[in-house]
């Protein structure tokens, strides 16, 4: 989960401009996606993401998980919440802009499939379906960006397994705030 949240942030802070090209997918891989989004000129865009220090908020707002220790439930939703507060940071190169790494999009995680990839003018619609150990976890997320800023609403639900349906939903802010430095 963790990791998704990590890659669809990362998708937001490479992701092009208002204007100019466009991807939309459905039923792909993440190969299949990172090749679409390759093909579409969507990442070597004059337009693109500026690079330079990035910092991201994740706000929970809400979170289920049935069959889960109460005592258990309550720790860990005191846990996110006392680090709600706090943002990430991350540097973002011109390398990283103009060239994400294959796996950028899960192409090795072969227990997923996007149902749908949109991504251009300004505006990202996806959701991704993932099936592993007997469970299904689907993940719904839509959202704006521009070159210097994103945000993005997410809401995850699983069924199967041992806990039965879970449900998380989040939002997610980013923005430029400034030039890398040695410290990040």
């Amino acid at each position: 989960m963790k990791h998704q949240v990590c890659v669809i942030a990362s998708v937001l802070c490479l992701a092009a401009c208002n204007k100019g090209p466009e991807v939309d997918v459905k039923n792909a891989s993440g190969n299949e996606v990172a090749q679409a989004v390759r093909q579409s000129g969507v990442m070597s865009s004059d337009t693109m993401i500026d690079p330079g220090l990035w910092e991201s908020k994740v706000t929970i707002q809400e979170m289920n998980i049935p069959g889960m220790d109460p005592k258990f439930a309550a720790k860990m939703k005191e846990s996110i919440e006392s680090h709600q507060p706090e943002a990430s940071r991350s540097c973002l190169t011109k390398e990283d802009v103009n060239k994400p790494k294959e796996d950028f999009f899960g192409g090795g995680d072969k227990s997923c499939r996007y149902k749908r990839f949109a991504m251009g003018g300004g505006k990202m619609d996806i959701q991704m379906v993932c099936s592993r150990d007997g469970s299904t976890q689907t993940s719904n997320m839509t959202g704006t960006y521009t070159p210097t800023s994103y945000a993005m609403d997410m809401a995850t639900g699983g069924n199967g397994g041992t806990q039965g349906a879970m449900v998380m939903k989040m939002h997610i802010d980013g923005k430029r705030v400034g030039e890398c430095t040695a410290k990040g």
